[in-house]
């Protein structure tokens, strides 16, 4: 489950009737070619296997700088003994790795000398363990002791840029359509996935692998926005949800490549060549023939419809599908901007709880899911069962949202995510074979991470007001790629306090909990249309929890 910067647009909830932004627009699709049907679930199934790319690339830090043993490389001086008697008196026994070591020349010298008196030095060359990698990043540009920052930078930098491009593709998307665009992300992931594989240099291989995810990022924002565009209806719910689903699997796929390959260089090239396949798309995805109707493409947008009409056994000509599409536009009253919800004292509130809330979440997914490598006995069977575990995540989120509601529902997955936290905490390291009770409880975690996201995200949507809606939940949703630019870092406190990150997230999991209490339920209540009906859903859930608490009985 992927944490996105996705502007959604959630204004088709069942039971609802808030369409009055682009009603017209909403009816043309919905009427010709259904809420739901075979050319839906095709775009929907093929838009839900790009988040196998996402998985792979925004988390393959995993196979590429997993821990790694290494040593200091042994010299000429020393070649009468063993490498194992080496590593036992080259450095002092209170360092896991040997950063510094015993100066050589004066061990060599006076062997039999106390240690203690003999001073320490860097050492210039490693040598590391190939037993389970045969190369790394680590191994390829010595990303250890004092450079082992770098690993974190990177995943820094591949945060970032998926940040920046959701935002510089989803742009490009509102003003070119949905399929141009898409094509090009697909395209340059694929190349620079490819040059990443070869690059002898870090530093080019760092601005090789920030060009890889912008387009990461704008696959991202725009497979979920066609997705979103071509179902109606109750639909909007569901499919933003099940559309989650390859992402755990996409981690399975990627622990069996690099269980097959072992080195690196030849996983990116790998999945480069799995992710070269989605250039196939440009003859299976159409435009999205609401984009095409709002810019006023009328033509094009009644060929897509009617093709879209006839896979659904539904037969419109396109002269019909013409007049069925309105010429102007109804809907004059400008969207509010983000600072506006600043501005109103519940809506205030509503963006400060839900962006910490987002922060955090943001934090604790990247952070667990780097951390996923030091759990079991096994990093390949880890990530791979935790991704076929948490791939049930989504389809438990329908099947509990619809009968708890949302800020319940996001209770639930959020106590069991704090509660597995701290489970990891309490058992100890290789208390049984491969490790397999913190084995099991990651899995769960990771389950538990997996069904809160497209739960945060509906019940965000479902806070703000359809004139402003996709300003609100961009917003919001920023705070979790912020959190995930901060994850590498809280990651790498571990080496400074034992278990750190996993405390800190464990915190940060039920800290949410109580940051959705103020918060107003919005199961079974209609979308708010205006920034007035969003403050007024809130009084009158702030009313509800007054009467609520005057009913309960006092003490004698």
């Amino acid at each position: 489950m992927e944490i996105e910067l996705e502007e959604t647009v959630l204004d088709s909830r069942s039971g609802s009737s808030n369409q009055k932004i682009n009603l017209e627009k909403e009816d043309v699709t919905s009427k010709v070619v259904g809420d739901f049907g075979r050319w839906q679930l095709q775009i929907s199934f093929l838009m839900s296997l790009l988040k196998l790319s996402n998985a792979w690339y925004q988390l393959n830090i995993i196979f590429m700088a997993p821990t790694q043993d290494f040593w200091c490389a042994k010299p000429t001086e020393f070649d009468d003994i063993s490498d194992n008697e080496w590593r036992d008196i080259c450095a002092p026994k209170i360092e896991e790795f040997p950063c510094l070591i015993y100066d050589p020349a004066l061990l060599a010298a006076a062997r039999d000398m106390d240690k203690s008196m003999i001073p320490l030095v860097a050492c210039t060359n490693f040598v590391y363990d190939t037993s389970l990698f045969q190369r790394t990043m680590t191994s390829d540009w010595g990303l250890v002791c004092n450079r082992r920052w770098l690993i974190h930078l990177t995943q820094f930098v591949m945060m970032t840029g998926v940040l920046l491009g959701g935002i510089l593709f989803g742009r490009l998307a509102d003003k070119c359509g949905r399929k141009t665009p898409l094509m090009v992300a697909i395209l340059i992931q694929s190349c620079t996935s490819y040059v990443a594989s070869v690059l002898p240099w870090y530093w080019y291989f760092l601005a090789n692998w920030f060009i890889l995810a912008l387009a990461s990022g704008g696959i991202t924002i725009i497979s979920f926005v066609l997705c979103m565009e071509t179902v109606s209806g109750k639909w909007r719910m569901t499919v933003p949800v099940l559309y989650q689903l390859p992402f755990g699997l996409g981690n399975t796929v990627m622990a069996f490549l690099a269980y097959w390959l072992r080195d690196w260089r030849k996983l990116e090239f790998g999945l480069a060549t799995c992710s070269s396949l989605y250039i196939l798309y440009w003859f299976c995805i159409p435009e999205s023939p609401r984009w095409l109707i709002a810019n006023g493409q009328i033509n094009q947008a009644a060929e897509v419809l009617k093709k879209a009409a006839a896979k659904n056994n539904r037969y419109w000509s396109t002269d019909q599908i013409k007049r069925l599409i309105p010429t102007t536009r109804t809907d004059n009253k400008k969207p509010p901007g983000f600072s506006k919800f600043l501005k109103s004292r519940n809506m205030r509130l509503t963006t400060i709880l839900l962006s910490i809330n987002w922060l955090f979440t943001g934090i604790a997914f990247y952070t667990f899911v780097q951390f996923l490598g030091d759990i079991g006995g096994n990093i390949f069977i880890t990530v791979a069962l935790t991704g076929i575990v948490s791939t049930p995540g989504p389809i438990i989120c329908v099947l509990i949202i619809t009968r708890v509601g949302r800020r319940t529902t996001l209770w639930i997955f959020q106590f069991f995510t704090g509660l597995c936290f701290i489970a990891l905490l309490l058992i100890p390291r290789d208390l049984c074979p491969q490790d397999w009770p913190r084995l099991l409880f990651a899995g769960i975690g990771f389950a538990s991470m997996a069904a809160s996201v497209p739960t945060l995200y509906l019940y965000t949507g479902e806070l703000y007001p359809t004139l402003g809606r996709n300003v609100g939940v961009g917003g919001v949703t920023t705070f979790a790629r912020i959190g995930s630019m901060i994850a590498p870092f809280v990651l790498s406190l571990d080496s400074t306090v034992v278990n750190f990150p996993l405390m800190f997230i464990a915190t940060t999991t039920f800290a949410q909990m109580f940051l959705l209490y103020p918060l107003p339920e919005t199961k079974g209540k209609p979308l708010p249309d205006t920034l007035e009906e969003a403050e007024q859903i809130f009084k009158k859930s702030a009313s509800a929890k007054v009467r609520k608490s005057k009913k309960r009985p006092s003490r004698s």
